[in-house]
């Protein structure tokens, strides 16, 4: 890393701790409700949010103008305390404040836990999405979660730990080092939580809110190659620094099918889940992602309508 790169990294660094400074310094749902102020109030302004808008537009053109403001509003409601609640994630796996989170189906959980098979939850970037491996922790799910190495390398380490700590699962990162964890965990019958919602340039071309989208294959490779279930959930937010956590009837792959084309109708049938949970509550999902390619138009082509 030249010098440059790595003075600007331990400036982002210690930004991130001066901040995590701050919001520790208070209770949690104080922390919340500052992140939450902030984010509303300054998130909206910022050049980025143009692009959330601009996904909004893409995803529900019928929307009004109003409408897709409130959205962006309420998202950076929502990430400004998701953020301030990284200075209090370890808050939520203590055993009297599992009050905070309500699991719905948890006794799907707990039989998964107690069978001696494994399984691939599958998620979104929903209102703190840190918090569903927190939960399978405390369900007895062993195994691990896959996620995508922050830019800054210190950022990345402190982020790792973090989750180590509160989760105890294995830390995958995103590639060819990760896919052998992932299958190593697969053969030893554990559990492994992915967030399948942001672009893959090489996965798998489906729909996503009427939209051609790359979208990670992976899960459905592991169920039709492992035939282990794939588990769908999302979080809600319900108030301040309170979850609703709901896991939904898993998604088998069809042994008999042709896999190839058993991979592509379970990508898709996770995409269809992600959008009808996105559509029930769209101020707690991140639309700042660069989801989609398309233009607008491509969808009057495909409809038949331009």
């Amino acid at each position: 890393m030249a010098f440059g790169g790595k003075v600007k990294h331990l400036a982002e660094y210690a930004g991130l701790r001066l901040a995590l400074c701050f919001f520790g310094a208070m209770s949690v749902d104080r922390a919340s409700a500052v992140g939450g102020w902030l984010g509303r109030t300054v998130g909206p302004r910022v050049g980025i949010s143009n692009r959330a808008r601009r996904n909004i537009g893409l995803a529900m053109p019928d929307l009004d103008a109003n409408e897709v403001e409130r959205i962006v509003v309420g998202m950076w409601d929502n990430l400004g305390r998701t953020i301030a609640e990284y200075a209090h994630l370890p808050v939520f796996a203590k055993p009297e404040e599992r009050y905070r989170l309500e699991v719905v189906h948890a006794e799907l959980l707990r039989s998964l836990a107690s069978s001696s098979n494994g399984g691939v939850f599958v998620s979104g970037h929903f209102a703190n999405w840190e918090l569903l491996p927190a939960v399978m922790h405390m369900e007895g799910l062993e195994g691990g979660e896959v996620y995508r190495h922050a830019n800054n390398p210190y950022v990345n380490e402190w982020l790792v730990r973090l989750r180590e700590k509160i989760t105890k699962a294995v830390q995958i990162p995103k590639g060819g080092a990760g896919a052998r964890v992932i299958v190593r965990l697969m053969k030893e019958r554990k559990f492994v939580a992915m967030l399948t919602d942001q672009k893959m340039n090489d996965g798998l071309e489906a729909k996503f809110f009427g939209l051609r989208a790359m979208t990670p294959g992976a899960p459905a490779g592991l169920a039709v190659r492992y035939g282990d279930p794939i588990i769908p959930a999302c979080i809600e937010r319900l108030e301040g620094a309170h979850f609703r956590i709901t896991v939904y009837d898993p998604i088998t792959a069809h042994p008999d099918a042709d896999p190839a084309s058993e991979v592509l109708r379970i990508t898709q049938e996770l995409n269809d889940f992600l959008e009808a949970r996105i559509r029930e509550h769209p101020e707690q999902w991140l639309w700042l992602h660069d989801r989609w390619s398309e233009k607008p138009w491509m969808r009057a082509r495909e409809t038949g309508s331009a």
